[in-house]
């Protein structure tokens, strides 16, 4: 039997087959992806009942002159840390101990003689030389650990300190926060650059607690203490990978971006936004919108220093692609501008790849040397020069430096990511 093509190409049915036969790709399988914000904001906290504190007094005789009277901000200090941290836990296993040359412990009474007893700075063995970096090395996850001291560094101490809470604190997730206080000060300022030691009596003298330990635990202490009214929640500093509590992502695609449309989303994720594109369509360009809640105490992000950083994940096929995520150049950024938690930008998607479905992940990073900021109260209490009989003979030799420094060396064990969003791209 002689069959008539044209008769088969007729009928609807035989259209349709033909039609899939000739010219539609088979199946595309999705892109397996697991959504997560934690690598941004950090895991939810579960506080704990109970809390284990090391308190270390530096015992130099740099610090005597904070000995002056027990009406003094460093005195009622000294008086209220034990009970913050009792507020703070329900249950709170305490230890104190002084330093300089050596970690020497302590009991409680012979701490509380810190607020006004000079010979507790006097101490031989210990008095002359400041190694913070030795009590850096006893700090643990599990712990807090809380160090009183004035903070006087020359560029060489900087240099230790910074490595040493590098290596041990930011390398193992271990947080590190500053709270400055300017308190009475009657004594000697020694270590002076350029200078010979000079006598000192103000009200503006700064000391510092300096507290190692889990960022939220960090977090729990600071929301006690900031109750004191001697303690300014705006001069506190933490170093941590994480700088935001929360953020939420808007994109669209740009009036002249012609080859792609949105789509309904796939799922249903955070920050998570579907896109078809025409398999002739090789850039696209997306209008961004980010609200941020940073958290109060970190450092600032400097937003025309921020970086696009972004991996993508590729199936072409209708089985399932083994590959991870790589990390691609497709996508960049532009016109980067903040207004308050605020930021709007433009993505641009350059895509020439064959038809498939393709999954971005991208992250707005703050660039590890220039990204993030000290905030004022650390410009304003620090100085590069004491000079007595001077405004900076109040201040704190490379507080600013140290402080900079350790945002380097944070960044560089861990990146400081402002936000991250993922886009599906379906190029048929």
């Amino acid at each position: 039997m002689k069959l008539n093509f044209m008769s088969y190409l007729r009928k609807p049915a035989y259209l349709f087959l033909l039609f899939f036969s000739w010219g539609c790709p088979s199946k595309i399988i999705k892109n397996s992806i697991t959504y997560f914000d934690t690598d941004v904001v950090g895991t939810p906290y579960k506080k704990t009942d109970q809390i284990s504190i090391d308190i270390y007094v530096d015992a130099t005789t740099s610090m005597e002159g904070f000995a002056v009277n027990n009406s003094s901000k460093y005195s009622q200090f000294l008086d209220q840390l034990e009970a913050s941290g009792m507020s703070a836990w329900k249950n709170a296993d305490i230890k104190f101990f002084k330093f300089g040359q050596i970690i020497k412990p302590i009991d409680r009474n012979q701490f509380l003689t810190a607020k006004n007893n000079l010979q507790f700075y006097r101490e031989p063995g210990i008095f002359k030389n400041t190694y913070i970096d030795s009590v850096v090395k006893n700090t643990d996850l599990k712990r807090l650990s809380v160090l009183i001291t004035d903070l006087f560094q020359n560029e060489g101490d900087v240099n230790t300190m910074v490595e040493k809470i590098k290596d041990k604190c930011f390398a193992n997730n271990i947080a590190v926060g500053i709270l400055g206080i300017k308190t009475d000060f009657n004594g000697t300022v020694y270590d002076v650059p350029g200078h010979a030691p000079y006598a000192l009596n103000t009200t503006e003298r700064p000391f510092y607690a300096i507290v190692f330990g889990n960022n939220d635990n960090l977090e729990s202490l600071f929301d006690v203490l900031k109750l004191k009214s001697f303690v300014n929640d705006d001069q506190i500093l933490i170093f941590s990978r994480y700088i935001m509590e929360s953020f939420k992502v808007s994109v669209n695609k740009t009036k002249d971006s012609k080859f792609v449309n949105k789509k309904a989303a796939s799922e249903d994720v955070y920050n998570l936004f579907d896109f078809s594109m025409k398999k002739e369509g090789k850039e696209a360009r997306f209008d961004v919108e980010i609200n941020l809640k940073r958290r109060r105490r970190s450092p600032d992000f400097l937003e025309k220093n921020l970086e696009v950083v972004a991996f993508k994940k590729s199936s072409k096929g209708a089985k399932p692609t083994k590959q991870d995520s790589v990390a691609t150049n497709d996508i960049t950024i532009e016109n980067i501008k903040r207004t308050g938690d605020k930021l709007t930008a433009t993505l641009v998607l350059n895509n020439d790849d064959e038809p498939g479905n393709y999954t971005y992940i991208v992250y707005l990073k703050a660039n590890e040397l220039s990204g993030l900021q000290t905030p004022k109260w650390v410009k304003d209490f620090s100085t590069e020069a004491p000079v007595p009989n001077t405004p900076t003979e109040n201040k704190t030799l490379n507080l600013e430096k140290l402080s900079s420094t350790l945002l380097v060396a944070n960044a560089s064990i861990s990146p400081v990511y402002v936000s991250k969003l993922y886009i599906n791209i379906f190029k048929r």
